[in-house]
């Protein structure tokens, strides 16, 4: 009985537990070559990030992903909108292109997640739409 009021006290009164990091599951990166691939969902989106080195970024740290958004779906800006799981925290930001690479429209960003945990990510550009989920320690 206790415990249902501390529950319901927790939920009444708006109280956060974000997810940690060891609990996150996080997109899984395919390997391109020595870059990791994250691939958004749905996959018909056709948005993808290339990330050198590790896709588990550090609270505080930019990590440089470059976005790949299919030209006849992307505008001339991707809207990156993040949110920490079990929380109210949100991460935005706008990240101009950087120019056409073949079929594809390049966004390269630096994204600096505030806090560790599982962060969903929304990205957005033109008519495309896709969602990734970053683990961050």
């Amino acid at each position: 009985m206790l415990v249902a009021l501390a529950v319901w006290v927790m939920v009444a009164c708006g109280a956060e537990s974000p997810i940690s990091p060891a609990a996150c599951a996080a997109t899984r990166p395919q390997r391109t070559g020595s870059l990791l691939k994250l691939v958004a969902s749905p996959a018909e989106s056709d948005i993808s990030g290339l990330v050198s080195g590790s896709v588990t970024a550090t609270a505080g740290r930019p990590l440089a992903v470059r976005w790949l958004v299919d030209l006849r779906k992307a505008s001339d800006v991707l809207q990156v909108q993040a949110v920490r799981e079990g929380t109210r925290q949100v991460y935005r930001e706008s990240v101009p292109s950087g120019g056409v690479v073949g079929t594809e429209r390049e966004f390269p960003s630096r994204l600096v997640f505030p806090a560790p945990g599982c962060w969903d990510t929304e990205l957005i550009s033109g008519t495309a739409d896709g969602t990734v989920v970053f683990k961050v320690t």
